[in-house]
């Protein structure tokens, strides 16, 4: 998180999400890393700019759904096109191993590689739909939404390009985005 706060604005009066982190590891079988954790903490769930969206864990087996940390669909893994990896991670991954935590508007999707014990130490698996595979970024999930604000990325991971060069990124919490449109207002105009 050393770095995002510095760099990620929220609009909306929302922020974070409180969590019972033992109730989730309950339904995962697996604690969260520290990062996400602290990013849940200070940001919650929601989007930043429409263009990036992070999920919160379930904390219980009926909660898990679309815009709920979650592995990939049954249809995901028995469909051969979607085991596509970019030539300096194949054969190193599996898709089983893969947890969702984010999106993008451009419907990539964004997990953990959950294989290593500590979860501190997952790195990001992006599914770009751009270029219709898998790669993986050697660090976690903060560091990885950092390097997109800041344009570190080379080559971009993710199909959209509009977090590139911006210059004051926004983050907004779902139910604030939600309450917004409810009435009426846009809230990213």
């Amino acid at each position: 998180m050393v770095g995002i706060e510095e760099v990620l604005s929220c609009i909306g009066p929302t922020r974070g999400d409180t969590i019972d982190w033992s109730a989730a590891e309950r339904v995962y079988a697996t604690s969260f890393p520290p990062d996400y954790r602290a990013f849940i903490a200070a940001f919650g769930r929601g989007s930043i700019e429409q263009t990036v969206g992070v999920n919160l864990p379930a904390v219980s087996s009926t909660e898990l759904q679309v815009d709920t940390v979650s592995k990939l669909s049954e249809a995901a893994l028995a469909d051969e096109s979607v085991n596509r990896w970019a030539s300096a991670d194949r054969d190193k991954h599996r898709l089983e191993d893969l947890l969702i935590w984010g999106w993008t508007a451009a419907a990539d999707t964004l997990c953990w590689v959950t294989t290593d014990p500590d979860p501190g130490r997952w790195p990001v698996a992006v599914y770009s739909r751009g270029q219709l595979e898998w790669s993986v970024y050697p660090c976690g999930m903060a560091e990885f939404l950092l390097k997109l604000l800041r344009n570190e990325w080379r080559p971009w991971p993710i199909s959209d390009s509009s977090l590139q060069d911006l210059v004051d990124p926004r983050f907004l919490h779902s139910t604030d985005e939600q309450a917004s449109y409810e009435e009426g207002v846009d809230p990213w105009e």
